[in-house]
């Protein structure tokens, strides 16, 4: 297992440490939490695949979804990995004794799906990526570039073109992608996360290894829609139905998870389980600060438990 150490002015004070009550202040967010967002590589499970494919549940991921459930709460799975469809992953993780629905899976190629489909209305959109990527897109009605067209250079007019997982990017792909951005699309990535958690080999991620070479190709910059972007976060309120300050992000990945509660307001918890350790957190600077360090899923549980089902939100006449 790879770790991956931030760098950056570092945060005052320390967030909540495992085996201590925490501070009434953090006590109260979390009696607020309504929705929960859950890592799944290095969070629920370690695997040498992304998504969980023949990978080992973490001790305390059930109790951590049941007590979700059991105090009213909503979650979402969410994984920076588009090798795999939402449905497949939740099959996945169905069959490794984590009950989950189909609908509670999230992956980035549906954030940019979803994010295509309202920002260019009937626009083309370049998608290179497996069944994981274009299953979102075909769903949600977007028009695809006949890949046969744009690797014959007679694709025409392309509003974006969308980086996700794909294995067999290769050279006339990278002239095909080039060519239309060069022409005035714009350029989006699924994920840019150099590396997933894992539980023996390093797992790589792709996605942002092409399109930094596209940019390097094209000079034009990459956005990037998974975690820890807007778009990601807005998708998250959507599918818990909770309001920013009402969601708990739950990651090993300081840049990703904690960086992006952080960013929008969220309760921010990093598990020591993957990616990033307490000494990354003591050194990470004040944008990736998580509120919460925690060993294992199971304190997870009994905190959430402890602070029982989700309380609203103070109106302007209780705000002190």
């Amino acid at each position: 297992m790879s770790t991956r150490t931030t760098t950056g002015t570092k945060a005052p004070g320390n967030p909540a440490r495992t085996g201590a009550a925490v501070a009434p202040e953090l006590a109260k967010r979390l009696a607020r939490v309504h929705g929960v967002m859950f890592d799944i590589d290095g969070c629920l499970l370690l695997a040498d695949q992304p998504s969980g494919y023949g990978g080992t549940v973490l001790p305390g991921a059930l109790e951590a979804l049941e007590a979700v459930r059991a105090t009213g709460r909503n979650f979402v799975c969410f994984t920076n990995g588009s090798f795999q469809t939402p449905s497949a992953i939740a099959t996945t993780l169905r069959e490794l004794g984590l009950e989950v629905r189909d609908d509670q899976v999230m992956t980035p190629a549906v954030v940019a799906a979803e994010t295509m489909a309202t920002r260019y209305p009937g626009g083309r959109v370049m998608v290179f990526g497996g069944e994981g990527v274009t299953e979102p897109f075909a769903a949600r009605g977007v028009q695809m570039v006949d890949q046969d067209q744009a690797l014959a250079g007679r694709a025409g007019e392309v509003a974006a073109v969308v980086v996700g997982w794909d294995i067999e990017f290769g050279r006339e792909k990278i002239v095909a992608a080039a060519e239309a951005v060069l022409a005035g699309a714009e350029l989006y990535t699924t994920s840019a996360a150099p590396t997933f958690a894992s539980h023996e080999r390093l797992n790589v991620g792709v996605s942002g290894f092409i399109a930094a070479g596209l940019t390097h190709v094209t000079g034009r910059p990459y956005k990037v829609l998974g975690k820890p972007s807007a778009e990601a976060f807005g998708a998250i309120c959507s599918r818990t139905g909770a309001q920013p300050e009402e969601i708990l992000v739950v990651g090993d990945d300081l840049r990703m998870e904690a960086g992006m509660a952080r960013a929008h307001g969220a309760l921010g918890v990093l598990m020591t389980t993957g990616t990033n350790s307490r000494e990354d957190a003591g050194e990470a600077g004040v944008e990736q600060t998580p509120d919460l360090i925690l060993d294992s899923l199971e304190e997870l549980a009994a905190l959430l438990q402890e602070h029982g089902a989700p309380m609203p939100a103070p109106t302007d006449e209780e705000t002190p």
